[in-house]
């Protein structure tokens, strides 16, 4: 897990859950780290905005600025995801499926159905979504990769793949202690 930033030293990495709590960073100082974490608070804002506007709770960010500059992806890992690919073992592809260009930058989302969430008996309203989620549940992580430019960015999707898979493991085996604390003193 800490070499996962080394492996990819041309990038910044950044795992955190919604608390803003880094699990894991390539920050190498405090004003690195605070601009890794406002990324990840504004990821946040945009997963908020998307379930709000009922496109579903999305599952990638990617933006891009213009003249090949900069480019940021954000995965979102749901706990609800990690449950269901215990279970069941389906791979997805972390390209986005088609790519826009809007203004100075280039946002694409990739979302799950609006009734994903509803399938469970969850509901996403009245405190962001994050809250009807079971308090045993593992917590949902978000992921940042930082590109310097456009140059970068097969190298940024195949961080983002690794960093998800980090996070996907780590929510598992939470997900896994946790059943055997519930399972144990009945």
């Amino acid at each position: 897990m800490a070499s996962l930033p080394s492996q990819h030293p041309s990038l910044s990495l950044h795992l955190s859950d919604v608390t803003l709590t880094p699990l894991i960073t390539s920050a190498a100082s405090q004003s690195h780290l605070e601009s890794l974490t406002s990324l990840t608070s504004g990821a946040l804002s945009s997963q908020t905005a998307a379930l709000r506007l009922g496109l579903g709770r999305p599952t990638r960010l990617m933006v891009e600025y213009p003249d090949r500059g900069p480019v940021v992806l954000n995965s979102y890992l749901d706990p609800r995801d990690a449950a269901a690919s215990s279970s069941a073992t389906a791979t997805t592809d972390s390209r986005p499926a088609s790519s826009g260009q809007h203004g100075h930058g280039a946002a694409q989302v990739g979302a799950t159905t609006p009734s994903a969430s509803d399938s469970s008996g969850n509901t996403e309203t009245g405190k962001g979504g994050d809250d009807a989620i079971s308090e045993d549940a593992a917590p949902m992580l978000i992921g940042v990769v930082v590109a310097g430019s456009a140059d970068d960015t097969k190298e940024a999707r195949r961080a983002a793949a690794r960093l998800e898979r980090v996070g996907r493991d780590f929510q598992r085996e939470w997900i896994a202690e946790n059943q055997g604390h519930e399972d144990g003193p009945e």
